[in-house]
C-alpha cells in the first residue's frame, strides 16, 4: 500500500468543509503528512446594473478565504498547513492544483442536499468523482470523530 505523504483539502467555509479539515489534520498528524488547503474563488458575474461588480465579489470571497485559512492555521499551529487560493471554475482549478501539488489524497466535506437538488443538480462532488486523478475521501456533513 502506498504511503500518504501529501493531503489536499478542499474548503469553502461550510461546516462540512471544516469537518473535512479537522479530519485531514488528524490524519496528517498520524501519518506525518503535509497538508494543503485549496479554496477556489469562483469567477463572479456580478450584477453591474445593480451596482455589484465581479471584481468586488471576487475580492469579498478572497477576503473570506484568507480569514478562513488564518483561523484554521491558528487553531492548529502544531501542523504545517500550506494554502492555495485560486480564482476560476472549481473542478478545473482543483485538477490544476492536483497536477501541480501531486497529493496522495484529496479530502472534501459532503454537503447534504434536499431530494430535488439531488435529483436535478449535478453536484461538484459528482463532477470531481468523474474527473479525479487521486483517491478521494468525502466526509459526511454530520460526521463527528
Amino acid at each position: 500500500m502506498e504511503t500518504i505523504k501529501n493531503i489536499l483539502v478542499g474548503i469553502d467555509g461550510s461546516e462540512s468543509a471544516q469537518n473535512a479539515v479537522n479530519y485531514a489534520i488528524k490524519l496528517a498528524k498520524e501519518l506525518n503528512a503535509k497538508l494543503e488547503l485549496i479554496y477556489v474563488i469562483r469567477y463572479a458575474i456580478g450584477n453591474i446594473d445593480g451596482g455589484v461588480f465581479p471584481y468586488e465579489l471576487e475580492q469579498f470571497e478572497k477576503e473570506n478565504a484568507i480569514k478562513l485559512v488564518k483561523s484554521i492555521k491558528k487553531k492548529h499551529p502544531e501542523i504545517e498547513i500550506k494554502d492555495i487560493e485560486l480564482v476560476g471554475q472549481p473542478l478545473e482549478e482543483i485538477n490544476n492544483a492536483i497536477d501541480y501539488w501531486q497529493p496522495d489524497l484529496f479530502v472534501i466535506g459532503h454537503h447534504t442536499h434536499n431530494f430535488l437538488e439531488n435529483l436535478f443538480a449535478v453536484s461538484l462532488e459528482k463532477k470531481i468523482l468523474n474527473n479525479l486523478k487521486v483517491p478521494l475521501l468525502i466526509l459526511p456533513q454530520n460526521y463527528n470523530f
